[in-house]
């Protein structure tokens, strides 16, 4: 019991942590899909603002090297008016890609002086009109190549960002696919040894099942045994000392009434005498109710044939038997189970067939013994395992003929009649007879 108890035990805190684990194992699995995410969107969006707003500066500085080729191929006041025009739109599409910058990042901006730097590129470009043609070449292409590799430099800061936030990314998603990984096998390890210890559980309660089972089969076998020795126990006390004694008591009062003249007391023990004869007769059909001296005596056909011509009596049901002339070497335990199977079976026809003729076979091969009950009666429906739906009468035919490995064969269909067939090996009788 305490070992039960304990397996139990171990099976409830198994199946308990698999649903832990499967548990962990689907929130894991969950926060894998929104891992890095949020940050990684963000990065990403962040980057574009930033490549937008340096786009954009870029722009306004690549602008404003080809204003002033224009100004100089046209160098006409129109010319002059356009370009100082187009230098104010560029400043203030530069001044705004800078405040972008700087709200993106205001330190980085800052350290690399791209204000300052876009300030003197704009004075530059504005004191051009004054200057030669060389003045592009000497002084406003190095200041936009300046800024340019500042804005490179400022690029690369970007991209370096969201390498550094994919990376993070990754990491994460690795480090919660791994955890994932290793609740799964967890969960797995766990699953297969409850598993194991189950199917070990299951085998142990199998075998201990069996051997029960085994336990109850001797058991019931011995009991019908002991039942079988109390029963020709009992018929013979009846037959050997009560049937002797009131036979005896029936011939005193015999005596007496010769001795007495006719009157009140040579009637009564008339009556005494009748009484003592049925009593008579009473126990010597319960003594062969309980055991012929028959099944002893003459063997198996003989008692069967007894027995049917008792039930027919009793009955009023037409009979037929065939093979009286069988059954005198067989085993004890064989007999006695054929001859309540068939005393059973007669039984249920008696109580239920409403037949009109019963026919019983007993037949010998050699290998094994077939008892036959059929009948002409009602019948009835079968269940799904081959038995009547109600009553125990054939469950307990079956349990007889398993204990000696025999068979039950029942056939039976409503309003044609019920066919019984018992199957017995007879080398297997003395065998059994002695293991039980």
């Amino acid at each position: 019991m305490k070992r039960s108890s304990n397996s139990l035990v171990v099976l409830r805190g198994g199946f308990a942590a698999i649903l832990l684990l499967l548990a962990a194992s689907a929130f894991e699995a969950y926060r894998l899909q929104t891992v890095g995410g949020p940050e990684q969107a963000a990065a990403y969006s962040r980057f574009l603002e930033k490549d937008e707003a340096i786009a954009s500066f870029r722009r306004a500085v690549w602008l404003g090297g080809i204003y002033s080729r224009d100004y100089f191929l046209t160098p006409t006041a129109a010319g002059k008016a356009r370009f100082f025009t187009r230098v104010n739109g560029l400043q203030a599409q530069g001044e705004q890609a800078l405040a972008e910058l700087r709200e993106l990042v205001p330190k980085r901006v800052e350290s690399l002086g791209l204000g300052a730097e876009f300030s003197v590129f704009l004075a530059e470009l504005r004191a051009a009109p004054g200057s030669g043609n060389s003045y592009i070449e000497l002084v406003l292409v190095p200041r936009r190549l300046s800024a340019f590799a500042l804005i490179e430099e400022l690029r690369n800061d970007g991209r370096q960002e969201l390498v550094q936030a994919q990376t993070r990314y990754l990491a994460e998603r690795a480090a919660a696919t791994r955890t994932l990984v290793f609740l799964l096998a967890a969960s797995l390890a766990v699953g297969l040894a409850v598993a194991f210890f189950s199917l070990r559980i299951a085998t142990r309660v199998e075998r201990e099942r069996q051997i029960h089972s085994l336990e109850l089969e001797k058991l019931s076998a011995r009991l019908l045994e002991i039942q079988e020795e109390e029963r020709r126990s009992l018929s013979r006390e009846l037959h050997d000392e009560v049937g002797q004694s009131l036979t005896a008591l029936r011939m005193e009062i015999s005596h007496a009434m010769s001795m007495l003249p006719d009157g009140d007391a040579r009637t009564r023990l008339a009556r005494g005498r009748e009484l003592a004869e049925r009593t008579v007769r009473m126990v010597r059909d319960i003594s062969l109710l309980l055991r012929p001296s028959l099944l002893d005596d003459l063997g198996l056909g003989a008692a069967l044939q007894w027995q049917l011509e008792d039930f027919g009596r009793r009955s009023g049901i037409r009979t037929e038997f065939d093979g009286a002339e069988l059954g005198e070497h067989l085993s004890d335990s064989a007999k006695t189970c054929i001859f309540r199977i068939a005393q059973e079976a007669l039984h249920n026809c008696e109580k239920y067939s409403r037949a009109s003729l019963v026919r019983v076979v007993l037949a010998q091969d050699e290998h094994s013994l077939v008892l036959e009950v059929q009948d002409d009666g009602v019948g009835f429906s079968l269940s799904d395992r081959g038995l009547p739906q109600n009553g125990t009468g054939i469950l307990g035919i079956k349990e007889r003929a398993q204990k000696l490995g025999g068979t039950l064969l029942l056939e039976s269909r409503p309003q044609v009649g019920t066919r019984i067939v018992v199957r017995l090996p007879i080398e297997t009788a003395p065998a059994l007879e002695v293991a039980t």
